[in-house]
């Protein structure tokens, strides 16, 4: 199963959307997606319409009390049969907390996504931050996806998640990858575009080809708990994230045969 962490510590910059699209887009084109909310705010679970409940959750995996197949949830949106959903819950915020200090506590999703073998990709959503539940996506990720913002404060706050990343290769997994996405781009602003210019001088061949402009669809997809690519399937924002998911998969099967020719 390969593993997608769909990470960024600043807020705002389409990253639970990303995720969404994504998991949304593989599920739609065959693949078995399993996708976790890591996010305290559920934001993954209302933007796929799946109601929050008391059931098993993402704190129940990460405390070892349930198995992710136990805490999936089936997506009601027409299509996505193939996508199941870990809601985050609502215990998930005393994560953070409870998590550190544990031995191996940076190593309980990936042990858990090991254990489960009813999906072809994990997407995780991450928290706004770079604590103990953004640790455990990276360290069980093969991809890192990192929506960024085309405004500056965004784009310096991707140094610090690089730096994660650099420490999960060097002492875990040298294979990690990782991909930059510009969102809320708009071509127009000059700021937008020496942004976007500035991203792929410093990450090259680790920022997306695709970028994702700004696009009301996608605030009224929320609102109706659908992917964007089900709600308005023509708009702007449907077309990147199919181009995105495209780019994902190619990444993904890149890194496959790498490792078959290894």
């Amino acid at each position: 199963m390969h593993v997608i962490a769909v990470t960024n510590q600043k807020g705002g910059v389409g990253k639970t959307t990303t995720a969404l699209a994504i998991a949304a887009e593989l599920a739609l084109g065959g693949q078995r997606v399993l996708a976790v909310d890591l996010d305290p705010q559920g934001n993954l679970g209302m933007g796929l319409g799946v109601a929050e409940d008391d059931g098993a959750s993402a704190y129940e995996v990460l405390s070892e009390r349930s198995t992710l197949a136990e805490a999936s949830r089936s997506v009601p949106a027409p299509g996505l049969e193939r996508l199941k959903l870990v809601p985050a819950g609502p215990r998930l915020a005393r994560a953070e907390s409870e998590l550190v200090g544990q031995i191996g506590f940076d190593e309980l999703l990936k042990r858990a996504l090991a254990a489960h073998g009813e999906a072809d990709v994990a997407v995780l959503d991450c928290p706004p931050s770079l604590g103990a539940l953004t640790i455990n996506a990276v360290g069980a990720a093969d991809l890192v996806v990192s929506p960024v913002q085309c405004e500056f404060f965004s784009a310096r706050g991707v140094v610090k998640l690089v730096e994660i990343v650099e420490l999960v290769r060097n002492r875990r997994n040298p294979d990690l990858r990782f991909l930059v996405v510009p969102t809320l781009y708009d071509k127009r602003n000059n700021i937008c575009r020496a942004v976007l210019a500035e991203l792929r001088r410093s990450f090259g061949h680790e920022v997306a080809q695709t970028t994702v402009g700004i696009d009301t669809r996608v605030r009224e997809s929320q609102a109706k708990g659908l992917p964007v690519g089900l709600y308005a399937p023509r708009c702007r924002a449907a077309k990147s994230y199919r181009d995105l998911a495209d780019e994902v998969r190619a990444r993904l099967t890149r890194e496959v045969r790498h490792a078959q020719a290894a």
